[in-house]
């Protein structure tokens, strides 16, 4: 109960002076003063948003390369503003000593009637920003990653002046921002609601999700990224202005099955020992898709057709190879738990300067 008290009343009046200032300097630039240092070595960033032993990363060693740690501790719960939070101070205490960054993710609950209210209310807007400083300090965050998805196209200046509103006051406190935008398409919630040059010019590292090329609903099967599609995202957010030394590629450690029956697909999500796994049981032997960039397999059982386009160490180093082709500023892999260990000296060497 204690704690409680404590938390209202810095939300309510400890953080009121950088809201203040954050009115003042939240004009139509953008930029900062001061920005927080830039890391010596590209970003490796790891999504974690599961905490089991065993995929744990403040119980086990150091993954080789791996260098920021995002778990994924926070979520906006409502129109006004409210954070839900998962902190682990353990968790914290323990991946700070192994060396890493710790840039915890904020989602937007993926709600568009929700965050469009937010959006439109000055005072949910500050609380948020207020919540963020008051977790930032009092846990010594080194930064936040931003996931805001499902947004109504409508709402794109909004989104931007919000983004702006969190930069701000948090790189007063020289925490790094960073945000997670989609490949540049036309679909709607989910793309154009991406301002990405404006984007750019606030945070300080734009996290192309590249992935989900076809999507776990996608009426075709198909893979999660193939190499073309992935490099073709990479130029297409250049081409809107988000410069190289602040795009981080984010790369997936998953793949699906997919289900063709009567006409109609589905599919789940694969992990990589999974995929191991199933190519052992049904004895089957992948073919490389230069193409694609990709191992691929399928086999049929009782009039279904299962096919896979494999994630593994190969087709990773393929994408990977693009952040030096086209100097950017790192990877960022979704997600922790879903990889076989050798993934990480591939990604490591990869990016290594």
């Amino acid at each position: 109960m204690y704690k409680k008290i404590i938390f209202l009343c810095l939300l309510l009046f400890g953080t009121s002076t950088a809201v203040g200032q954050l009115a003042v300097h939240t004009g139509t630039t953008g930029t900062a003063t001061s920005l927080p240092d830039k890391p010596a070595s590209r970003v490796n960033l790891v999504w974690q948003p599961t905490f089991e032993a065993e995929n744990n990363l403040s119980k086990l060693p150091v993954q080789t390369g791996v260098n920021t740690a995002s778990p994924c501790w926070f979520s906006i719960v409502n129109e006004a503003g409210l954070i839900k939070s998962d902190v682990d101070e353990t968790y914290i205490a323990a991946v700070k000593a192994k060396g890493y960054r710790l840039w915890p993710l904020l989602d937007s609950g993926f709600d568009a009637d929700r965050m469009h209210a937010l959006l439109i209310n000055d005072t949910a807007r500050h609380y948020v920003v207020q919540q963020l400083l008051f977790y930032t300090e009092r846990y010594g965050f080194d930064g936040i990653n931003l996931d805001f998805e499902n947004i109504y196209d409508d709402d794109r200046d909004q989104l931007t002046l919000f983004v702006r509103e969190i930069t701000m006051a948090l790189r007063a406190e020289g925490k790094t921002v960073s945000i997670d935008v989609t490949v540049p398409s036309t679909t709607p919630n989910w793309s154009p609601c991406y301002d990405r040059e404006a984007l750019a010019q606030i945070v300080d590292y734009v996290m192309l999700m590249a992935y989900d090329e076809h999507w776990r609903t996608s009426p075709v099967s198909g893979s999660v990224a193939s190499l073309g599609w992935v490099e073709n995202g990479i130029l297409a957010t250049m081409q809107q202005q988000v410069p190289p030394e602040k795009l981080v590629l984010g790369i997936p450690l998953y793949m699906r099955l997919w289900t063709e029956y009567q006409g109609k697909v589905s599919a789940r999500t694969l992990t990589m020992p999974a995929a191991q796994a199933l190519i052992k049981e049904k004895g089957l032997m992948p073919q490389w898709q230069e193409d694609q960039g990709q191992y691929y397999f399928e086999y049929s059982e009782a009039g279904r057709r299962y096919r896979v386009w494999q994630e593994d160490e190969r087709s990773l180093a393929g994408k990977v190879a693009l952040v030096k082709k086209y100097n950017l500023a790192g990877i960022a892999s979704w997600r922790k738990g879903f990889e076989s260990p050798g993934v990480w000296p591939v990604l490591a060497a990869g990016i290594e300067e």
